[in-house]
């Protein structure tokens, strides 16, 4: 599926963002939106599952994701993801 933005492309081309709620709502249609503009995106979710299905569908319109599982209300979790 393919998305179309009416700001410049490449706008982020060489920058990375952090989603967070990445694999679903707002969060998921973000992460498209910064992909389609050129920018990498980390996925950033409770449910990997979810956060690896719009991976896969930012890949599919050759955007560049990863994804992480994170409950932020686990400090350990949250660091593990910043390093990641």
């Amino acid at each position: 599926m393919s998305y179309q933005s009416v700001l410049r492309p490449g706008l982020f081309e060489g920058q990375v963002f952090i989603v967070t709620g990445g694999g679903s709502g707002i969060g998921r249609c973000t992460a498209h939106e910064l992909a389609a503009l050129g920018a990498r995106v980390a996925l950033v979710g409770r449910k990997q599952e979810k956060v690896d299905a719009v991976k896969a569908e930012i890949e599919e319109d050759g955007g560049v994701a990863s994804a992480h599982s994170c409950d932020i209300r686990e400090e350990e979790s949250v660091q593990a993801t910043v390093k990641a």
